[in-house]
């Protein structure tokens, strides 16, 4: 059993960790490389493999933490991650790029779920878990803050060769990993999943009795592909719109890193005015605020080539940063901890796997053709309708949802 002591290293060390592996230098890059080795309707292709090697692994990976723990499941995240940037760095090929890409997916599958019920669990050890949504609000701004500059020397060291980022995000992974073997398992044997995997699998599923879990899942998926359709366009969105001149075309790495680098600090700042926002607003007016700004930044994508797109995209973080730690706090006071990385990779999934249909479908819509303004237009715009029939669902049945922390139970 851990003793308080080494619960409150937990506490100190897990920010380090998730700054560690949440500095993804890579992220102003990688769709510039991928762009640049493949044509559009392949770079679209990897992502959706992507997704749906995600979706194969993240009910066991959920699975394995609640059974094995969540210090060993960590560890093997931050490992695979580690050896799938290297694989991005060495290597050329499609099939390469595809075995990358299965290794990043395992590892952020490992991760997902996991790293929430890492940190909840360590509160409830200590039995301060009212705590926990204001800590996690705190770890989302500062994993936005590595991100941010991340995204800054990842620009630069993309001006040099857009692969020399995928190796400094390795680098990361790997002091993650160093930083995880000095945490200590956090759950007891006896609060671990002893379960099969379908009798965990169908008690899971058990927890959407509750409406408001539902109603929950479905802000989630939502967000989770929302959130995800402005990386998939801005760094061809700003190569475009500056293709004309040569040297500022040249430069798109660093005004990309640049462009992630406000993104993330934006992002890091809503988040940690998050909790003080759901407090005042209320759980179903948070969530409508949060899935509402993400669709109309992507619809200004969808309809201008011009600097104020540019502007849009980099606010998009911040509804990001407005949900994610009053959904991760909504979510895990209301499932138990033998199914806690379970349910969360079910959520995960549910997200991923919406999302990885979305890209199929996008790869349909815009052909064989190599990145230009018809075709990433067409991305936005569909995207957009996609996601306001999500929200309109989410408005209209919102009023069932209950607050557990409101004396009304209606929004």
């Amino acid at each position: 059993m851990a003793s308080t002591e080494q619960l409150e290293r937990n506490l100190k060390l897990y920010p380090g960790f998730v700054m560690a592996l949440d500095a993804l230098f890579w992220t102003p890059v990688f769709i510039l490389l991928f762009s640049s080795k493949f044509p559009i309707s392949q770079v679209l292709l990897l992502e959706c493999i992507y997704y749906i090697a995600v979706v194969s692994l993240e009910l066991p990976t959920g699975y394995f933490s609640d059974k094995i723990g969540r210090r060993s499941t960590l560890l093997i995240a931050a490992a695979l991650l580690g050896l799938s940037y290297l694989l991005f760095f060495i290597g050329d090929s499609f099939s390469m790029f595809v075995a990358a890409k299965i290794l990043m997916a395992t590892g952020f599958a490992f991760k997902s779920g996991t790293d929430a019920s890492f940190h909840y669990d360590t509160h409830q050890a200590l039995e301060r878990t009212e705590e926990f949504g204001d800590a996690e609000a705190r770890v989302s701004s500062l994993s936005f803050r590595a991100s941010a500059a991340g995204a800054l020397i990842g620009g630069l060291a993309g001006a040099l060769s857009l692969s020399f980022p995928f190796a400094l995000s390795a680098v990361a992974a790997f002091v993650a990993m160093a930083l995880m073997s000095l945490c200590v398992e956090p759950t007891h044997s006896h609060d671990r999943s002893t379960k099969p995997f379908g009798e965990q699998f169908f008690q899971t599923l058990g927890e959407f009795e509750d409406y408001t879990l539902r109603w929950l899942l479905g802000v989630a998926v939502l967000s989770i592909v929302l959130v995800h359709v402005p990386y998939q366009v801005f760094q061809p969105y700003i190569k475009l719109l500056w293709s004309g001149e040569s040297e500022t075309g040249a430069m798109s790495p660093v005004i990309s890193g640049a462009h992630v680098f406000l993104v993330m600090l934006f992002g890091s700042w809503i988040a940690g005015q998050s909790m003080n926002i759901r407090r005042k607003l209320g759980l179903c007016k948070t969530f409508l605020l949060s899935t509402l700004l993400q669709n109309l930044i992507i619809l200004v994508s969808a309809l201008f080539l011009h600097p104020l797109g540019v502007l849009a995209l980099a606010m998009r973080n911040g509804p990001k940063g407005l949900y994610m730690a009053p959904l991760s706090a909504a979510v895990n006071e209301r499932i138990p901890t033998e199914h806690r990385a379970t349910y969360l990779s079910l959520q995960s999934l549910a997200g991923r796997l919406a999302f990885g249909g979305l890209l199929l479908m996008l790869s349909l819509v815009v052909g064989k053709e190599f990145v230009d303004w018809p075709s990433l237009s067409r991305i936005s715009e569909f995207s957009f309708y996609a996601g306001m029939s999500g929200w309109i669902l989410l408005l209209l049945t919102a009023k069932f949802v209950r607050d557990k922390s409101e004396t009304d139970p209606n929004p």
